[in-house]
C-alpha cells in the first residue's frame, strides 16, 4: 500500500467508495442504457450516396434535383454489349441479344419500363414527301444480316447516338435502364447481373455498370466487408488483451466497454434518424481503440494494487485503482470529445458532422461505463492477480519500485532509460519528422473518384472502365437552359448559343460528347433535306424549329424528348458525358463551365439563364470543400484538445506538451501521403479524427503519470521515468498494439479507401505512440516545466480499509 496520498486522491477514494456502494444497481442501470440504445438499431438506415456529403440545401443539390424532376432523369443501370468481330454489334446475334436484354430488363421490378433505352427502343428519323417518318431502327427479335447492316448505316447517319448509345467504332452498344427509386439500385443491379448470367450470348461480352449500380452496390459492398472485419478486429484485440494481463476478465471487461460505447453511439444515431454513412464504418473502430484504452489502464492499475497488497478485498483494490485512474481517463475522454466536436463544428459535410457528434457520444459512454460500471463489476468479482505483474525479488538492482514486470515491461523500461540518457537525438529526430511532414503537406493532392471505392478486380469497376473506354462516358454534367418565354428556345440566336455551349464543353479532353435539343433539330433538318450530310445544321428560323417538332409528333411519340426539353419549349437540358469521375479531371471542366455560362447566358437582358447541375457538379462541390473543411476542422480540433488538456492539467504548457505527439503524428501522415501519392479524400481525411482521438490518449496518460510521480510523490524526473515506463509504458504498449492491430485489420478490406484509411491510421497510432514515449519525455527532461515542480506533502489520516458491500 502506498504511504503517500494526495488530497485529490483522498477525495477520489471517498467518491469511489460511494460509487461502489451499490454495485448491482449501477450495473443494472448501465445494462438498461445499452439495451435501450440498442433497441433503436433495427431502425438504422444507410446512405451511401455521393450527395450525402453535401447539405441538401446546397445549390448544386437543389439544381440537380430540379433537373431530375423536370426532365425525369434518374441514375441508371447500364448493360454494355461488346462484340469485337468485324461487324461489331451490327450482326444478327448481337442485335438479337440487345432486343432480348431490353425486353427482359423492362420486366425487372424497380425499372421504369418506359425509360429503358437501347437500339431496340430508339427511333430513326426519315424525311418523306409529307414530312418526317419516325420509326424504330428495328423491331424483329433477330434481324437478318442485311437488316443489321442497314441499321448500322442508319446509326452512322444519326450522330446523336454515336458515343452515347453505340460506340464510335461500332464494337459495343448500351442498354440503359432508369429506376423508379434510386434506393432500389442494389436490388436492380443484382437482378441485372442474374439476367446477364443467363443471357443467350454467342461470344459477346456483357458489362453492367452505371451510377445506379454504383450507388446501389456500394452500400452492400461496404456492409459485407464490415461484417467480416469487425469480428476479426474484435478477435485480434481480445488476443492482445489476454496477452496484456493473461486473465479472462482482462479480455471480457474492456470488450464490455466497447460494446457499451458502440451500442450507445450507433443507437443514438438511429434514434436521431441519422443514417449510417460510408465513413461511419470508422466509428466502431475508433470507439474500440478509445474504450480498450480505458479498460487496459484501469485493469493495469487494479492488478498493480493487488500485487502490492494481496490481502486487500476486491472493493478496496477497485477504489484504489479508480482513485489513481479516474483523472487520466477523464482527461483523455474530455480531450477526445473536444477534438471530435471541433471536427464536427468545422465540417460542412453531414457525414463528417455526424461522425464527430456521435463519436463524442460514444466516448462519453465509454467514460461513463469506465467510471461507474466497470468498477462495480470488479467489486463483485473475487480479487485476482495477473501473471504479468509480480513483486520484485530480493537483490533487485532497481529498488525504486516494488513491482516487477514481464518482458514487455522490461522492454518499455529499457526505452525509458535510453530516452533519459539521450534526449537530444530524440528531439532531433522529432524535428526531422516534422520537417518531412511539412514537405509532404506541400505535395498533398485533394482528389476523389466514386468508382475507386471498388477494387480494380471488381466486375463493376472493370465494367465502368470498359464503358468509359468505348463510349463517351458514364459521368454526367448537366446545364439547364431557361428562356424568358414559352417557345423562347426556338429563337435562332438562342439555339446557336446552346450549340456553342456544346462545342465549348467538347473542347475539354474529358468531355467526350454532349446532347441537347439542338442535336435533334439538326438531325430533323438533315432528314428533311434528303439526308444530305451538309444539312446537319440548325433550321434557319424559329418557325422552322417549331415546325420540326410538330412534324415529329405526327409520326413519333412526343415524350421522346421529355429528357431534353419541357412541353413549353422554355426549359432545356444540355448533357455532357465525361469519361472520368476523378475530381482532378472534372474540376477544370466545372469551373470553366461556370465562367462560360455566367458570361454568355446569365447576363442581364440576355433572355436565357443557365444552371449547372448533374452528378459531376455535385461531386465537384463537396470535394472542393473537403480540403478547407479538413484543415479548418484540424485546427479547431487541435485547439479544443489543447484547451481541454490545459484546463485539465491547469497548465497551458502541459496542454501544449499533450498535443505535440498528435501534431507530429499528423505531420508524419502528411509526409506518407505526400511522398506515396495517397490522395486526401473522404476516407483518408478521417485520419485526423482518429489521430486526435487516440494519439492524445497516449500523451495524456504519460503526462498525468509524470505529474503524479514528480509533483505528488516527489520523485526526480529520472526516477519518475524509471517508474513510468515499466508500468504506464507497458499499458500504453498494449493499448497501442490493440489499436494498431484493430485498425490493421482494415488493410485486409475489400474496399480500397478503407485499406488506405487503415494504413494511415496505423501510421498515426504508431507515430503518436512512439512520440508519447520518446519525444514527450525527452522534452520534459530538457525543459523541466514548472507544472512538474514537487508539491509540499500534506499529512492525512491513515486510510481506513474499505469493507465489501453487503
Amino acid at each position: 500500500m502506498r504511504s503517500h496520498q494526495s488530497p485529490v486522491s483522498s477525495t477520489a477514494h471517498r467518491f469511489f467508495h460511494r460509487v461502489t456502494a451499490y454495485p448491482r444497481t449501477l450495473i443494472t442501470l448501465g445494462a438498461l442504457l445499452v439495451i435501450g440504445a440498442g433497441s433503436f438499431l433495427p431502425s438504422l438506415t444507410t446512405d451511401t450516396s455521393a450527395e450525402a456529403f453535401i447539405p441538401k440545401d446546397h445549390s448544386s443539390v437543389v439544381h440537380r434535383d430540379e433537373v431530375k424532376e423536370l426532365f425525369g432523369l434518374s441514375d441508371p443501370v447500364v448493360i454494355a454489349v461488346v462484340d469485337d468481330d468485324a461487324d461489331g454489334v451490327f450482326d444478327p446475334d448481337s442485335l438479337g441479344l440487345v432486343h432480348w436484354l431490353t425486353r427482359e430488363v423492362q420486366e425487372i421490378e424497380g425499372v421504369n419500363p418506359h425509360r429503358v433505352t437501347s437500339l431496340s427502343t430508339e427511333n430513326d428519323i426519315i424525311g418523306t414527301a409529307d414530312g418526317l417518318l419516325v420509326e424504330p431502327f428495328f423491331e424483329t427479335p433477330r434481324p437478318t444480316h442485311a437488316e443489321s447492316l442497314e441499321i448500322r448505316e442508319a446509326i452512322e447517319d444519326f450522330p446523336l447516338y454515336l458515343g452515347s448509345l453505340v460506340a464510335r467504332d461500332f464494337s459495343a452498344t448500351l442498354v440503359i435502364a432508369e429506376l423508379y427509386d434510386p434506393d432500389d439500385g442494389d436490388m436492380v443491379y443484382q437482378r441485372v447481373l442474374d439476367l446477364v448470367d443467363r443471357a443467350p450470348t454467342t461470344g459477346q461480352e456483357l458489362h453492367v455498370a452505371g451510377e445506379g449500380a454504383v450507388r446501389g452496390y456500394l452500400g452492400r459492398y461496404i456492409d459485407t466487408d464490415a461484417r467480416r472485419l469487425n469480428p476479426l478486429a474484435a478477435l485480434i484485440i481480445s488476443f492482445v488483451l489476454f496477452l496484456a494481463y493473461r486473465t479472462v476478465r482482462g479480455v471480457i471487461l474492456p470488450n464490455l466497454l466497447v460494446l457499451a460505447a458502440v451500442s450507445v453511439s450507433v443507437g443514438a444515431m438511429a434514434a436521431a434518424g441519422v443514417p449510417f454513412y460510408v465513413i461511419t464504418n470508422a466509428l466502431p473502430v475508433l470507439l474500440i481503440g478509445i474504450s480498450v484504452a480505458d479498460g487496459i489502464h484501469i485493469l493495469g492499475q487494479y492488478y498493480e494494487e493487488q500485487t502490492l497488497d494481496p490481502t486487500a478485498g476486491s472493493r478496496e483494490l477497485t477504489v484504489r485503482a479508480m482513485a489513481e485512474m479516474w483523472r487520466p481517463v477523464t482527461i483523455t475522454s474530455a480531450t477526445d470529445i473536444a477534438g471530435l466536436l471541433g471536427l464536427a463544428l468545422a465540417s460542412f459535410m453531414p457525414p463528417m458532422r455526424a461522425f464527430g457528434v456521435f463519436a463524442s457520444i460514444g466516448v462519453a459512454a465509454a467514460w461513463l461505463f469506465s467510471l461507474f460500471v466497470l468498477p462495480n463489476i470488479l467489486v463483485l468479482l473475487k480479487p485476482q492477480s495477473s501473471p504479468a505483474i509480480t513483486t520484485r525479488g530480493a537483490g533487485n538492482p532497481d529498488p525504486s519500485d516494488s513491482l516487477g514486470f514481464d518482458a514487455f515491461g522490461r522492454l518499455t523500461g529499457g526505452v525509458g532509460r535510453w530516452v533519459a540518457r539521450h534526449p537530444a537525438p530524440v528531439l532531433a529526430i522529432g524535428l526531422l519528422v516534422a520537417g518531412l511532414g511539412l514537405i509532404g503537406l506541400g505535395r498533398l493532392e485533394v482528389n476523389e473518384a466514386r468508382i475507386e471505392n471498388f477494387r480494380h478486380s471488381e466486375p463493376l469497376y472493370q465494367a465502368d472502365q470498359a464503358i468509359n473506354r468505348r463510349f463517351d462516358g458514364t459521368n454526367t454534367l448537366d446545364v439547364m437552359i431557361e428562356a424568358d418565354s414559352v417557345e423562347g428556345l426556338f429563337e435562332v440566336d438562342r439555339l446557336a448559343k446552346i450549340e456553342a455551349l456544346q462545342r465549348h464543353l467538347e473542347h475539354h479532353e474529358r468531355v467526350r460528347g454532349t446532347t441537347s435539343m439542338v442535336d435533334y433539330l439538326k438531325q430533323m433538318n438533315r432528314a428533311l433535306h434528303e439526308d444530305d450530310a451538309s444539312a446537319y445544321e440548325l433550321p434557319a428560323s424559329a418557325q422552322a424549329a417549331a415546325q420540326y417538332f410538330l412534324l415529329y409528333s405526327a409520326s413519333g411519340d412526343p415524350t421522346d424528348f421529355e429528357d431534353i426539353v419541357d412541353y413549353d419549349y422554355r426549359q432545356a437540358n444540355v448533357r455532357a458525358s465525361l469519361d472520368s469521375g476523378l475530381y482532378s479531371h472534372n474540376k477544370p471542366v466545372v469551373e470553366d463551365l461556370q465562367r462560360y455560362v455566367d458570361q454568355h447566358f446569365n447576363e442581364e437582358g440576355g433572355g436565357l439563364k443557365a444552371k449547372i447541375a448533374g452528378r459531376v457538379n455535385v461531386d465537384y462541390h463537396w470535394i472542393e470543400g473537403l480540403a478547407s473543411s479538413h484543415f479548418r476542422g484540424l485546427f479547431i480540433a487541435l485547439t479544443a484538445a489543447w484547451l481541454m488538456a490545459s484546463l485539465s492539467f491547469r497548465s497551458m504548457v502541459a496542454g501544449a506538451l499533450a498535443i505535440i505527439p498528435v501534431v507530429l503524428a499528423i505531420l508524419w501522415i502528411y509526409a506518407v501521403m505526400g511522398f506515396t501519392g495517397i490522395w486526401l479524400g473522404v476516407g483518408t481525411s478521417m485520419f485526423a479524427a482518429i489521430a486526435i482521438g487516440i494519439a492524445v490518449d497516449f500523451a495524456v496518460h504519460t503526462l498525468d503519470r509524470l505529474i503524479v510521480l514528480v509533483r505528488h510523490e516527489g520523485l526526480t524526473i529520472e526516477d519518475a521515468f524509471a517508474r513510468l515506463f515499466p508500468s504506464t509504458g507497458r499499458a500504453l504498449l498494449f493499448n497501442f498494439t490493440a489499436v494498431l492491430l484493430g485498425f490493421g485489420v482494415l488493410t485486409t478490406s475489400q474496399v480500397p479507401p478503407l485499406v488506405r484509411f487503415g494504413s494511415l491510421v496505423a501510421v498515426a497510432v504508431s507515430s503518436s505512440f512512439v512520440a508519447s514515449l520518446t519525444l514527450l519525455p525527452a522534452l520534459v527532461a530538457v525543459l523541466r516545466p514548472a507544472f512538474l515542480r514537487p508539491k509540499t506533502p500534506v499529512s492525512l489520516p491513515a486510510e481506513t480499509p474499505i469493507e465489501q458491500p453487503g
